[in-house]
């Protein structure tokens, strides 16, 4: 005999509890940095057979797949007594709590209440008025994404990897926790000046000459073209990127909120992309999903070959963008209330700036802010 009396008790106390997590995110103070889609994590990183806890925007999410392979997203919490689901494991595509075994299915929806079901099979009729609050989430492109707003998740588009599946392109991913909030970050992966110090040698050095670029912002972007043919990149590299000598095209944009594009293009048969996803995991810190794809001249047996040589190459340029981004946030922790001193060479970053906190208020970008500016600085 089903224990109605009690069950009417709890589900009182759980109603409550269970919209908690749900109207947290609906009745915060409007941030449109919350209406987008973030990349929780690499398909590689999510196992088949348990869940995956991750963070998103300083919220926890529990991720776990359906025997189908599809991905299913709930806020990392059991309504019973909200312990941590992300804890448990995954049985015949249902998450189970690991305290006292509850189960959720793919909706959040709790479908097992051990302590009264005991081991009887549960039907649709027994399911419980008590449910998780389930996130929209889709995998593409090597990723799994989660929406965290309470807009239509179908009316904002993923930003789809370039030259993912084109041959004779390569790609890979690398995955690292920054120090920095996005604007940090973003600033950061689209600053030309910086590689000449933080990656001296290695990426860039100093040629003590001029480079002029044309800043373009748009509504939602930020476009950056660099008129310096004779700029390189790399260490030693142009055997591999360049063997024609023929000048550089580099382009770098920004997209709202949270993406950076950056490629080097020498003629139409050679080319270095890097897109980085960048998932705020609270105020001050990051988890970047950097994005690499690149064809070169060389056979494609060589370049597999290589391909450990390149991973560890832009494996060291990244840690050392993670090395200068602590160095910065722990300046910015050293006295509060501080303000940037920007020069010219800074437009990027102050179009960055401006962006953002436009899709923070949910506002569009003052159109006397939009058009071409040129930038010049040393190099």
């Amino acid at each position: 005999m089903r224990e109605t009396d009690s069950i009417e008790v709890d589900r009182g106390a759980s109603c409550a509890h269970t919209c908690t997590a749900a109207d947290t995110l609906a009745t915060a103070q409007f941030d449109g940095l919350r209406e987008q889609w973030y990349v929780a994590c690499t398909s590689e990183e999510l196992p088949h057979d348990k869940p995956l806890g991750v963070r998103v925007l300083d919220v926890g999410i529990v991720l776990f797949r359906q025997r189908d392979g599809g991905v299913c997203a709930l806020i990392d919490q059991c309504v019973h007594r909200g312990t941590r689901l992300s804890a448990g494991k995954v049985q015949n595509d249902r998450l189970v709590c690991p305290y006292h075994g509850w189960q959720y299915d793919a909706e959040g929806q709790v479908v097992c209440v051990p302590s009264i079901d005991g081991v009887k099979p549960v039907t649709k009729q027994n399911r419980y008025p008590f449910r998780q609050h389930a996130l929209p989430v889709q995998s593409l492109d090597g990723l799994v994404w989660v929406y965290m707003g309470n807009g239509d998740a179908s009316a904002r588009p993923v930003f789809r990897m370039p030259m993912r599946d084109v041959k004779p392109w390569q790609s890979y991913y690398m995955v690292n926790t920054f120090d920095g909030d996005i604007a940090m970050l973003a600033q950061n992966f689209m600053d030309v000046p910086h590689t000449v110090f933080v990656h001296d040698g290695i990426f860039r050095s100093s040629r003590g000459e001029p480079m002029e670029a044309s800043v373009v912002t748009t509504p939602n972007s930020v476009d950056v073209t660099y008129h310096d043919g004779g700029d390189r990149i790399g260490f030693c590299l142009d055997w591999l990127t360049n063997p024609d000598g023929v000048p550089l095209e580099h382009t770098d944009r920004f997209i709202a909120p949270n993406v950076t594009r950056c490629e080097y293009r020498w003629g139409e048969r050679s080319g270095f992309l890097i897109v980085s996803q960048i998932t705020p995991l609270d105020a001050r810190r990051s988890r970047v999903y950097t994005y690499i794809a690149y064809r070169f001249r060389l056979p494609r047996a060589i370049l597999r070959a290589l391909r450990p040589l390149l991973h560890l190459y832009t494996h060291l340029v990244i840690q050392q963008d993670v090395r200068i981004m602590r160095a910065h946030r722990d300046g910015l922790d050293n006295a509060p209330g501080f303000r940037p001193h920007n020069v010219r060479a800074d437009i990027v970053h102050v179009a960055i700036d401006r962006l953002i906190d436009t899709v923070r208020r949910g506002e569009p970008l003052d159109a006397a802010q939009i058009g071409e500016k040129t930038v010049r600085f040393e190099m």
